[in-house]
């Protein structure tokens, strides 16, 4: 009976991981929303340089008599500015806010690289996985079938019949559940892409993804955090200059429609400046406090972040030991256990349930090195794309 632990699948429709992140990236709509919300940022910078609006005015005094007797129609313009400063301190503040919106923008952009890596290689770790129970499946089948043969010439008993149909039933509602965990795998990718086609991934081992060199100052989390610091000190800034003097200037011509009628040009400038400080400094100390909460974020954000990755680290280096296990001991075990059960069945030295005992503990060693290496892989992608 010459058995193997590996099988074939039909590949149709090609999805690369590759593919899958540029599709999702092209259309997640939660993540097509935070490029809307960083066109929204950049669109209201230019608005720190927003003026009042413009004031028109005319008027008539019985008072104020040109030289030829008679009262001046007035006709004017006002106009208000806040100091010079303040619009130089709000466009910070806009920037600012541009800054954490591409910082958030890349932040879900890590998210959803990772939540798609993830979909992706579950995928291909349910394929891997249901190819050793296609071969576990078929091992019991061929079991179950001599044993009803042998059963019917008299050679074993019933026991015997039954235990080996109820394990090669067992064996059976595994792969069937298999079979729903890849279909609900797929339709997790489907949702990650937001797309309504049928995705087929092709299957490929499931291999050893490589870990990059975690740099915390990377993070976009934690980047994110110090902008929002520095926009709540430039808050801060904003409504101290908010305190200077606005200016107004006006422009006006008076005339009338008589003889000998002239136009008097005048002008005036004048300063707002403010009398009652209760309110400018109730905004500007609750400014001062955003800034301490936001510091306090941004310390607890790295707290949580390093407890995170040393988290990671630990579980990855379990999950290490083990694969190294596997390929120090394990494969070579394996494939041991599988080449001497086939020759001492082939020579009558075991029958055929000990052959299958035999394959299927050799399946565990490689399944169980599946389950650790998808573990391993998760945990890796949690640190390519560290954020919180």
């Amino acid at each position: 009976m010459g058995l193997s632990l590996l099988g074939q699948v039909v590949l149709s429709d090609e999805m690369t991981l590759e593919k899958a992140i540029q599709i999702a990236l092209l259309n997640n709509r939660e993540y097509n929303a935070y490029k809307l919300k960083l066109d929204q940022s950049r669109a209201l910078l230019p608005s720190a340089f927003s003026l009042d609006k413009t004031t028109f005015f005319m008027g008539h005094d019985q008072n104020n008599v040109a030289d030829n007797g008679h009262p001046l129609n007035i006709i004017g313009v006002e106009q208000s500015f806040s100091f010079p400063t303040v619009y130089t301190a709000q466009y910070k503040v806009n920037k600012s806010a541009v800054s954490l919106s591409e910082k958030e923008l890349e932040r879900q952009k890590l998210f959803l690289i990772m939540n798609v890596s993830k979909a992706y290689y579950r995928l291909i770790y349910l394929m891997n996985k249901e190819i050793h129970y296609k071969t576990l499946d078929s091992l019991y089948r061929n079991f179950a079938l001599d044993s009803e043969s042998k059963y019917k010439r008299g050679d074993i008993g019933n026991l015997e019949r039954m235990n080996a149909n109820a394990r090669y039933q067992q064996v059976k509602l595994s792969l069937n559940t298999l079979k729903y965990e890849r279909e609900e795998a797929c339709q997790r990718l489907n949702l990650l892409l937001h797309t309504e086609t049928r995705i087929r991934v092709p299957y490929e081992p499931l291999r050893e993804l490589e870990l990059r060199e975690t740099i915390l100052e990377n993070d976009p989390g934690l980047q994110y955090r110090k902008l929002e610091t520095q926009q709540q000190q430039e808050l801060v800034r904003l409504e101290k200059n908010r305190l200077l003097p606005d200016i107004t200037l006006s422009f006006y011509n008076g005339t009338n429609r008589f003889a000998e009628a002239q136009n008097y040009r005048g002008y005036e400038i004048g300063i707002s400046v403010p009398l009652f400080f209760a309110g400018d400094r109730s905004r500007i100390k609750a400014t001062e406090i955003g800034v301490a909460i936001s510091k306090n974020l941004e310390e607890n954000y790295l707290i949580d972040i390093n407890l995170k990755v040393a988290k990671l680290k630990s579980e990855l280096k379990k999950y290490k030991e083990s694969l190294e296990y596997y390929h120090t001991t394990g494969r070579a075990l394996s494939r041991e256990i599988i080449a001497s059960a086939q020759k001492s069945y082939k020579m009558g030295e075991i029958d055929s349930y000990q052959l299958v005992q035999s394959m299927e503990n050799a399946m565990i060693i490689e399944v169980e090195y599946i389950d650790w290496l998808i573990e391993y892989n998760d945990i890796v992608l949690e640190l390519n794309y560290l954020t919180m």
